[in-house]
């Protein structure tokens, strides 16, 4: 039987007093889901590699910065979405993407009418995404994919949990809009 899990915040403690361990435990822990979130907000693998490796090395940096009174997990992604807002101001516009379906292993292969009605969905939800503002889309995909409470979503945005819940509200309300404008299923 395993004990129970150290905290995030108590392993950051660890590594601001010199825990490389500790660092290897939080990058364990979070390199998929910040992989993954960079991903979908991109769009783009190459770009998402490389603000991966720039998220940790943020860290690493900021470690002194980092106060335990608050969720690492709202720390991490704070950091994670002010590197999407540094590359959108350098870049403009970048394309975001979440991914609709995924086959799973073992499955059955999908028919070729199934498969076009895949990539239109997935290319009508990511025109969906690029049309929220990027705190919008953030707050979407921090709480749907991501599985984030508003408090913690309003800590990565600078904003009152209240406010997070509103952005993720309007959002989905706007994506569920535009995919039934273009006659797909209603997303849950």
């Amino acid at each position: 039987m395993r004990g129970e899990e150290t905290s995030d915040e108590i392993l950051m403690a660890a590594y601001q007093a010199g825990n490389e361990a500790a660092f290897s435990e939080l990058f364990g822990r979070y390199s998929g889901s910040i992989y993954g979130f960079l991903v979908r907000r991109l769009g783009d693998r190459a770009l998402a590699d490389d603000l991966y490796q720039e998220a940790f090395l943020r860290l690493h940096r900021a470690r002194a910065t980092y106060d335990a009174r608050r969720p690492f997990r709202a720390w991490i992604f704070g950091i994670v979405h002010n590197l999407v807002a540094d590359v959108r101001r350098g870049r403009g516009r970048i394309p975001e993407a979440v991914a609709v379906a995924t086959v799973e292993r073992g499955a059955e292969a999908p028919s070729p009418e199934r498969l076009t009605a895949a990539r239109e969905a997935t290319a009508t939800l990511q025109a969906a995404i690029r049309g929220l503002s990027p705190d919008e889309a953030t707050a979407l995909l921090l709480a749907r994919v991501e599985g984030l409470g508003y408090a913690e979503i309003g800590g990565v945005l600078g904003r009152s949990a209240a406010a997070a819940k509103q952005l993720a509200y309007r959002a989905l309300k706007r994506v569920r809009a535009a995919m039934a404008a273009r006659g797909h299923e209603e997303l849950s």
